[in-house]
């Protein structure tokens, strides 16, 4: 089965994608644009491929406000959040994402890596990477039929070390993922994750991308 996302980027355009898709023996491959990043200003020039898994469990959802009061008991105050355009979220398995996903992501941050895509270029920094994970994410949950998964990229000052990565004191990203053991944050580059309430840097988190 083959999927197609063809889509384009330009001035005051948001997050874009153009990528094929296959489904392969459990996971969905995809040829990835670096492109796709929020905060790219000109199109990367390197070609990637990507695996996500296609067996993500369903049924669990959660409401926009839900969501909402998720990110309001979790956030430092102030903070800023996207608005929400979904009216239901997929909560996604704690236990899928240990044993199936984050184990698919470190693999492909391995690849990523090996690609040696200079830092200047947004595929291959903190906000290309977080994208990768939501990507993978979101394409996770339409192979399963599932509606929008429940993350975010998140915008922090990485004050102190976290995932693998050591303190910069610089902004990052990060990844937002509501799993039905609770609110996770997700290191993309090194598959590692804590629980929002022990997210080191919970208190320099700036704000929170949704869509």
């Amino acid at each position: 089965m083959h999927a197609f996302l063809d889509t384009g980027i330009g001035p005051g355009r948001g997050a874009v994608v153009r990528s094929r898709s296959a489904f392969s023996g459990g996971f969905l491959r995809i040829v990835y644009f670096a492109s796709i990043t929020l905060l790219l200003a000109s199109k990367a020039a390197a070609d990637m491929e990507i695996s996500t898994p296609t067996n993500m469990p369903t049924g669990r959802t959660v409401s926009a406000e839900q969501l909402w009061q998720e990110f309001d008991h979790g956030l430092p105050p102030d903070v800023w959040v996207s608005p929400l355009e979904s009216s239901q979220y997929e909560v996604i398995s704690a236990k899928w994402m240990r044993g199936t996903f984050l184990p698919a992501l470190k693999r492909e941050m391995k690849m990523l890596w090996k690609e040696r895509i200079p830092e200047r270029d947004s595929a291959g920094n903190c906000n290309g990477f977080a994208l990768v994970c939501r990507l993978m994410l979101n394409l996770s949950a339409m192979a399963s039929h599932a509606r929008a998964p429940a993350t975010a990229t998140v915008i922090v000052r990485q004050e102190k070390a976290f995932g693998g990565l050591s303190a910069t004191m610089e902004d990052h990203c990060v990844e937002f993922v509501l799993t039905d053991e609770g609110p996770w944050i997700v290191e993309a580059q090194s598959g590692e994750y804590a629980a929002m309430s022990a997210y080191p840097n919970r208190s320099t988190i700036k704000m929170v991308s949704v869509h």
